[in-house]
């Protein structure tokens, strides 16, 4: 496993994070929470693409057309549902899907998802 914790104190040039979109948990089944617990995940943009990929859920088509806060809340609900660790080493091989002519177009839908949902870093145009 390759990812890892930056202990408080400790900086490095990293992006803003960004806040979540919403509270996940029993909040609307009038049970009392404990606790609200912060979770803040680096992702790498091949991260961001598979937990989207994992929450387009067949609607690639549909994509060019959602909305920044609705990418960012598909983003949050799969890395809720599946963890930093495995959307961490999943997303490796993700980009692989690229090489295969009949995945190309529904992952370069998510990759353009994602470059508008998270620009800093979408890809530089050359």
């Amino acid at each position: 496993m390759t990812l890892y914790t930056l202990a408080p104190g400790i900086t490095r040039d990293l992006p803003p994070a960004i806040p979540p979109s919403h509270l996940w948990g029993p909040v609307d089944r009038g049970e009392e929470p404990r606790a609200i617990v912060t979770v803040q995940v680096a992702m790498t943009r091949d991260m961001l693409a598979l937990a989207l990929d994992h929450a387009v859920t067949n609607a690639y088509d549909a994509l060019d057309t959602w909305t920044v806060a609705y990418i960012r809340e598909g983003v949050e609900m799969a890395l809720s549902m599946e963890g930093p660790w495995r959307i961490e080493q999943d997303a490796h091989s993700f980009p692989d899907l690229l090489d295969d002519p009949a995945a190309r177009t529904n992952v370069q839908a998510v990759y353009r998802a994602v470059d508008r949902a998270f620009p800093l870093y979408a890809p530089k145009e050359s």
